[in-house]
C-alpha cells in the first residue's frame, strides 16, 4: 500500500510521497530541501500506455533523450549525472559539484571513472565529445521550458 508522508531513507537521501489533487508527487530531499521529482497516478495502465511512451521518448525528434546526451548513476554517498557537456556529482548532503567537460579526455575520464563505461579506442571519445558540444550549442530541454 502508498503511504504518504513518510520520509523513507535509502543509502542517498531521503524520499516521499506528496499527496496532490488524487495523485502522488514523488520527492527526494536534497540537504534541507524537498524536490519533486515524478508525479504518480493509482489509475490502471494499459500495455498500449507504455508503448506509445516509450516509442514516442525513444524515437521522436522532439524528445529529451534523442536530443540531448544523458548519462545517471549512483555512486558511493553521491549521485553522478551528465546532461551534455554538463557533469554533477549530487553530495547526500546536498552539496553538488558541477562542471562543464570540455573534450575526448575529459569525457573519457568521466564515462570510465563515474559511470564505468569503457570506450574502445579514442575515436568513439572523441565523437562521444564532439555530440555532447554539438548538443549543448543549442537551448537545452531546461532553457526552452522556461
Amino acid at each position: 500500500m502508498l503511504e504518504a508522508g513518510i520520509e523513507q531513507k535509502t543509502r542517498h537521501e531521503y524520499f516521499r510521497f506528496v499527496p496532490v489533487d488524487g495523485e502522488f508527487d514523488l520527492q527526494a530531499k536534497f540537504g534541507d530541501v524537498w524536490t519533486d521529482l515524478y508525479r504518480l497516478s493509482l489509475q490502471e495502465q494499459m500495455p498500449i500506455d507504455y508503448e506509445a511512451v516509450n516509442w514516442y521518448t525513444s524515437t521522436h525528434p522532439d524528445s529529451l533523450f534523442v536530443r540531448n546526451l544523458i548519462a545517471a548513476r549512483p555512486g558511493p554517498n553521491c549521485r553522478y549525472t551528465l546532461f551534455n557537456d554538463k557533469f554533477t556529482t549530487r553530495h547526500v548532503d546536498g552539496k553538488a559539484e558541477r562542471r562543464i567537460l570540455n573534450g575526448a579526455k575529459d569525457f573519457g575520464e568521466v564515462l570510465s571513472s563515474c559511470f564505468g563505461i569503457t570506450l574502445s579506442d579514442s575515436a568513439e571519445t572523441e565523437a562521444i565529445a564532439a555530440l555532447a558540444a554539438e548538443r549543448a550549442a543549442s537551448p537545452d530541454f531546461f532553457e526552452r521550458s522556461r
